[in-house]
């Protein structure tokens, strides 16, 4: 009986930390898989929002822990769309965050998100339990930026840190997919 309670512990505890490990990864062309989730607000958002239907997205994945990693690309995205080089017609930018993946209490993790969402004036959607990691396969305690084109294709991936150097082509990417 202890043998058996000791695998089904080991096996519950593999699984759970295993389970984004084997998620099917988004790469380029690949169409995204929908989601629902909800704001701090209890909205309910997916792929096919309206808000969010006929543009292109750029949206940062982001645990709470790292939520300045890609602050850079955040900043150098709203300025490029408050300039015009970016159409807000054809483009939006919004932030999933992946609340399980950090020790922060939602309460505080909440108040961050309504401070960033008031910064960038944008949507910041709330991850409890992985959705997007397994559907996606993202990485884990990390910012991770997808963009998507409006037919939810995937055109840019990047996990982790995300160069100065790659910002142009980010941009770039996303003025494509605008007129297309």
């Amino acid at each position: 009986m202890k043998i058996t309670y000791r695998l089904l512990v080991l096996a519950s505890i593999f699984f759970f930390f295993c389970s984004a490990a084997l998620a099917e990864e988004l790469k380029l062309g690949d169409r995204a898989d929908d989601f629902n989730l909800q704001d701090s607000e209890g909205e309910q958002y997916s792929l096919n929002s309206q808000e969010f239907q006929g543009k292109v997205l750029s949206i940062f994945y982001v645990d709470p822990d790292e939520a300045d990693m890609n602050e850079h690309v955040s900043e150098a995205l709203k300025k490029a769309a408050d300039k015009g080089v970016l159409d807000r017609t054809y483009y939006k930018g919004f932030a999933i965050t992946n609340l399980k993946a950090t020790w922060k209490p939602n309460f505080l993790v909440k108040a961050i998100v309504k401070s960033k969402k008031k910064k960038y004036q944008t949507v910041i959607l709330l991850d409890y339990d992985f959705t997007i990691l397994n559907l996606w396969g993202l990485e884990n305690d990390s910012s991770n930026l997808v963009v998507l084109d409006k037919n939810r294709i995937c055109r840019y991936v990047y996990k982790g840190k995300i160069p100065e150097s790659e910002i142009p082509a980010i941009i770039q990417i996303i003025k494509e997919y605008e007129s297309k």
